[in-house]
Formats: C-alpha cells, structure tokens, sequence
C-alpha cells in the first residue's frame, strides 16, 4: 500500500466520511435552527413533521460519526 495512503490526509475513505459527517451535522443544524424559528407560530401537525425531521437528522449525523470514529480507529489514519 503506498504511504500516501496511509496517511490521514491521503486516506480517501477517511475524507469521505469526514466530509458526510460535516454534511450531515450542517443538515442537522438547519433543521433545529428552523425547528426554532417556527415555535409558536407553526401548526401542531407541521411543527411535527419538522420536529421527526430535525430528530432523523440528527440520528443521521450521529451514524455518520460513529462511521467516521469507526474508520479512524480501524483503519489507523
């Protein structure tokens, strides 16, 4: 295996899951910042609906995390 691929900053894999865990937790951010600028002010039901939204998102960020941490540790970079 070529050294630049063991390096962190040469794993492609690594980059990868870094980058779908920004992604995700940016997407997370959004859905709570938009979950709170619509308390009070949303019907129930639509508050709902974002409210399962910013919760799958969330889930997801953490997924992505765990995936991320999970290459770090095994593949060493």
């Amino acid at each position: 295996m070529p050294a630049s691929s063991k390096t962190p900053a040469g794993c492609e894999e690594r980059s990868r899951l870094l980058q779908a865990y920004n992604e995700a937790t940016r997407e997370f951010s959004d859905r709570v910042s938009a979950l709170n600028a619509r308390i009070g002010v949303t019907p129930k039901n639509e508050y709902d609906l974002m409210e399962r939204a910013s919760e799958d998102a969330r889930l997801k960020s953490e997924q992505a995390r765990i995936a991320y941490e999970r290459h770090v540790a095994d593949h060493g970079c």
